[in-house]
């Protein structure tokens, strides 16, 4: 009920402040991607931080697209459960060596597992 709401009051703000993205859940993990004017969602990501449901809070990548990869979506959500069992567990590798990838990659396996997540919508 927590994350229905969290989902929810995520989707509402977005929408105000022009923000899309999608948010993938597993086992208390998150992964996040926000998309909009850069202000806006610098504004979003400060406000994440600053949430004490929040912890180990990590910017993957960081920069700028000419287009948004979910201009319909305030907030994509789908459960672990409704994803297929290869998807679960990418998802379950990257959040274990999240930090070190942070360090070393430019996000590139960040993008792959979205459009993973993306052609699992479809």
């Amino acid at each position: 009920a927590e994350l229905i709401d969290l989902l929810r009051v995520s989707r509402e703000n977005n929408a105000r402040d022009e923000v899309t993205g999608l948010l993938l859940y597993q086992g208390g993990n998150f992964i996040q991607l926000l998309e909009g004017d850069a202000d806006a969602v610098d504004t979003v990501y400060a406000r994440v931080e600053k949430d004490p449901r929040h912890h180990s809070v990590l910017r993957m990548l960081d920069g700028e697209s000419t287009e948004r990869l979910f201009p319909d979506w305030s907030m994509a959500f789908r459960p672990a459960s409704g994803l297929s069992s290869e998807l679960r567990q990418e998802i379950a590798d990257f959040i274990a060596k999240a930090p070190q990838e942070a360090a070393t990659t430019d996000g590139r396996r960040a993008l792959r597992l979205v459009s993973s997540f993306v052609q699992s919508m479809r």
